[in-house]
Parts: C-alpha cells; sequence; structure tokens
C-alpha cells in the first residue's frame, strides 16, 4: 500500500525542457486529495525546491520538501527547515583548498540553502542553472562563502580516464575519510556529510510521520536517486533513466516527456499488481550517453 511518494525533479516531475506537465500536477494534486504527501526530493538547493513543492500544491497540504541530494527538509506546516546536514566551516575551507589544488580546470558548485557558489562557468550547464533562479556568487577565494554549504558538485568538462577518476576519488576518501562522495555520472561528482543521502532522507521522513519505507513510493532518474530506490518499497524508474539504474525498480515508467510521474501516482491508487500490468521492466534500452544534469 502506498502511503508517501517522493518524486525527483529533473529528467522525472519536469520534462526536458523543465516544464511541469497538466497530467503531473494533477497527478500530484489527486494524491494531496486523497491525503497520500507527495514530497518533491531533488538535488536541487533549498529555496528552488520549495518553490517546486509550491508547484505541486504541497505547501496547502501541510507537505515537506527534500533539497540538495537529502541535505535539507523543509517543512510547509512549520515554514521552518526541520532537518539540516551542513559542512563544517573547517571542511568546507579544507575542501575548497583540496579541489582547486587537485585539479584547477574542475567546475565546482558550492550549494547552500539558497546561494550557489561556483569558480567557473560550466557551459553545459548554464541553462539548467538558469532554470533554478539561483542566486549565483563567483568565487575568487574560499573566504567568499558566506552560507553554510549542504553539498559540493563537483564537474569535469573534460572526462578524465577511469584510473584518473579511481585516483581521484581515492585521494578524496583518504583526506576526507569522514565525508562522501558520489559519482552521478563519469564526469559529475557529488560530496557531502557522511551518510547523507536522498534514501537518508526519505528514512528519517517516514520515521517521523510514522510511515514504513514499505509503503513509500519513490520516483528517479538519476543515480542520486539510487539510494531511495533501494530504500523504499515501491521504487519506480524513469524510462530515460540509464540503463544501469533500471534493474534497481520495481517498475518502469513512461519518459518525463511522457508524463511518467503522472502515469504512476494516478496507478498507486490501484493495487501494486495492477500496475505491473500497464509498466515492466526493459532491460534492453539502449544506454544513455547523456550527462546533463539529472537531479
Amino acid at each position: 500500500m502506498v502511503k508517501i511518494i517522493f518524486t525527483d525533479v529533473d529528467g522525472t516531475l519536469f520534462d526536458s525542457a523543465s516544464a511541469l506537465s497538466k497530467v503531473n500536477l494533477n497527478a500530484c494534486l489527486k494524491a494531496h486529495k486523497n491525503n497520500i504527501k507527495v514530497v518533491i526530493n531533488t538535488g536541487r538547493y533549498g529555496e528552488n525546491a520549495i518553490r517546486v513543492g509550491e508547484m505541486i500544491n504541497a505547501e496547502k497540504y501541510n507537505g515537506y520538501i527534500i533539497g540538495n541530494d537529502g541535505a535539507e527538509i523543509w517543512s510547509f506546516e512549520k515554514q521552518e527547515w526541520i532537518y539540516l546536514q551542513q559542512l563544517t566551516q573547517t571542511d568546507t575551507t579544507k575542501l575548497y583548498k583540496f579541489l582547486t589544488n587537485y585539479n584547477d580546470k574542475m567546475i565546482l558548485h558550492f550549494n547552500s540553502i539558497d546561494t550557489l557558489y561556483v569558480n567557473h562557468a560550466a557551459n553545459s550547464w548554464g541553462k539548467w542553472v538558469e532554470n533554478l533562479q539561483i542566486k549565483i556568487v563567483q568565487l575568487k577565494d574560499f573566504k567568499d562563502i558566506t552560507m553554510p554549504i549542504s553539498k559540493i558538485m563537483v564537474i569535469l568538462e573534460k572526462y578524465l580516464l577511469s584510473e584518473n577518476i579511481a585516483k581521484f576519488i581515492s585521494a578524496f576518501k583518504s583526506e576526507f575519510p569522514h565525508l562522501t562522495i558520489v559519482q552521478y555520472h563519469t564526469n559529475v561528482f557529488s560530496i557531502g556529510v557522511k551518510d547523507i543521502s536522498k534514501g537518508s532522507a526519505v528514512q528519517w521522513l517516514c520515521n517521523l510521520l510514522e510511515i514504513d519505507t514499505k509503503d513509500a513510493l519513490t520516483i528517479g532518474n538519476g543515480f542520486n536517486d539510487l539510494p531511495m530506490f533501494e530504500i523504499s518499497g515501491h521504487p519506480i524508474v524513469m524510462e530515460n533513466a540509464n540503463i544501469a539504474l533500471k534493474p534497481f525498480g520495481k517498475i518502469i515508467s513512461p519518459s518525463n516527456d511522457d508524463h511518467g510521474v503522472g502515469h504512476i501516482i494516478n496507478k498507486a491508487f490501484l493495487p501494486l499488481c495492477t500496475i505491473f500490468k500497464f509498466y515492466h521492466i526493459n532491460a534492453e534500452k539502449s544506454l544513455s550517453t547523456d550527462f546533463s544534469p539529472h537531479f
């Protein structure tokens, strides 16, 4: 039985033009009206994640928002962040120095609740960052970072060989064993507080609401969605996801351009066995080569 729904945003709830379709919106409203909360669970920074939540009227149903890959949880009822897992100022400073010294070509995004601190502009991410409507601060020095940081994105516009990536990850773990690094794609990495993920946020919020995670339905398309797939009873992977993720979904939904979230939510009101008649895992899909952000 589905008692709560967690959905990713980019590549999942939003279509390829970063728009929310009427089908997806109406399905979210249907869930809310049936006392099933739809929780945005995104890698987007906090303030923008709240705006996405408002788009599906989560504030009218005392809903919640998860931002920065599980580091932040917002309560519309309390109008405050009820859960924050942020890097210490010491770690933020050390990470800035470590990353800039390791490879000065790395593009670094230091994500806070309401500000994105960047050292270089990433051409391939320009439109996505523009869609965030985020306050951007150009970094010249670590002292320019004035807000607590929830997550650091490391982006390589020139792909490294696998052995060089392994060396980078090994060097990071040696220097920061108390933190977590996750490889999203061939050229994208995320750094944050140890063991904090979309999955840990799902667990925390379900505990708060006294809902068993086996009754949680999770929908996503990116590798940062994997922790919530692994913890939920009803993991749904988008058709447009990388083929490597598809075995982790009980169901493969239609793509984000075919209102996959809306279709899945509408079917969630039926027995799960009925949903399987509509969608099934297709492990023969070709491997995606799209390395644009999927949060």
